[in-house]
């Protein structure tokens, strides 16, 4: 049956539901509310996270959709999949909490960005791409001199690529290298060596003459 509404003028009828791409706003809404319900209070929860100072209650299906890695936990004879429990131990319950909102679909803006750093280290871990992709994003929007040489460490060690042109840029293309001298000194002592060789390769090219 379809409902339509007619003109005042005896017009052509038309359809008073939204249009399709209003619809599947509207559904996209219903899905998160139902999500962010499921979780919140553990509806027919059937796993169990352990940090490092708490437990929170989860469903393998929705990691499992989110992450190979724990789709791999709970489809083999590991002891995820037996005693129904993950231990992340690295993690503090407050940022698990934003992870889990986040792969429910639920996370606010303000706890992605004060956990963002933990959450690329969980994205790399399990293999979360489109959460390690935002992480990235997200580390590129406020590089400056006192955090460039972390963000840089953080590229190379998550294989943030943009992220690590986006440093590369900030300190030879835009010259800030020249504002921290001694933090960079220091860092070239400590730093991996193929980072380092890379660094001095970008450097060439912005000092190569035209």
């Amino acid at each position: 049956m379809f409902v339509h509404q007619f003109g005042t003028q005896g017009g052509e009828a038309n359809s008073i539901w939204p249009c399709e791409g209003t619809m599947q706003t509207l559904a996209s809404q219903g899905a998160l509310l139902c999500l962010s319900h499921m979780l919140k209070d553990a509806i027919l929860a059937d796993v169990t996270i352990i940090t490092s100072d708490g437990n929170l209650r989860a469903h393998k299906a929705i990691l499992s959709a989110s992450s190979h890695v724990f789709q791999h936990m709970f489809s083999h004879n590991l002891k995820e999949k037996e005693s129904s429990t993950i231990e992340i131990d690295d993690m503090s319950l407050e940022t698990c909490s934003s992870l889990l909102s986040y792969l429910y679909g639920t996370i606010k803006l303000e706890d992605f960005w004060k956990h963002r750093l933990p959450l690329l280290g969980a994205a790399h871990k399990y293999n979360i791409t489109h959460l390690k992709d935002s992480c990235e994003e997200s580390l590129l929007e406020d590089i400056n001199t006192g955090n460039v040489l972390d963000r840089l460490q953080e590229a190379w060690l998550f294989q943030l690529n943009k992220l690590k042109k986006g440093c590369m840029v900030y300190l030879f293309e835009f010259g800030k290298v020249y504002d921290i001298r001694d933090e960079l000194d220091s860092f070239c002592k400590n730093a991996d060596r193929e980072l380092i060789g890379e660094m001095f390769q970008q450097l060439l090219t912005v000092w190569k003459p035209a």
